[in-house]
């Protein structure tokens, strides 16, 4: 079971090791803020929007033959919003600004999200 430690954990991990990010997010599937570093008043929403991003990837990617669902980035002139499916219960979204290297954020991310997929399904979270 996912519970706030592991968010934490996993957002301290990503603000650590990269520089620019400016949110990060877990969520629940249904559109529930789990964890938010965001302000408050935005968690909700935050959590709503992300979860219909994580929604519409997931459609496009079953249409196109593309495999399991990943991740999604989301790209405008001041940053970025990438949006990674933990498992079927929770999604992890990281803001960005446009000077964040995304190759690096993936490489990291997605490390994270394995290892918060293997806590869900018994598994103990590894210590960074």
């Amino acid at each position: 079971m996912i519970v706030k430690q592991h968010a934490l954990r996993v957002s301290g991990a990503l603000k650590r090791d990269i520089e620019g990010l400016r949110r990060i997010l877990i969520a629940r599937t249904d559109g529930l803020a789990f964890h938010d570093d965001g302000p408050e008043r935005d968690h909700e929403s935050a959590a709503a929007i992300v979860a219909t991003v994580l929604g519409i990837a997931q459609r496009a990617s079953a249409a196109n033959a593309l495999g399991a669902f990943k991740q999604t980035t989301v790209k405008g002139t001041d940053g970025c919003l990438v949006v990674y499916g933990i498992n079927d219960g929770h999604v992890l979204a990281v803001v960005t600004d446009p000077s964040v290297n995304l190759v690096l954020l993936d490489r990291l991310a997605l490390r994270l999200v394995a290892d918060l997929a293997g806590t869900e399904a018994g598994a103990p979270a590894r210590a960074r």
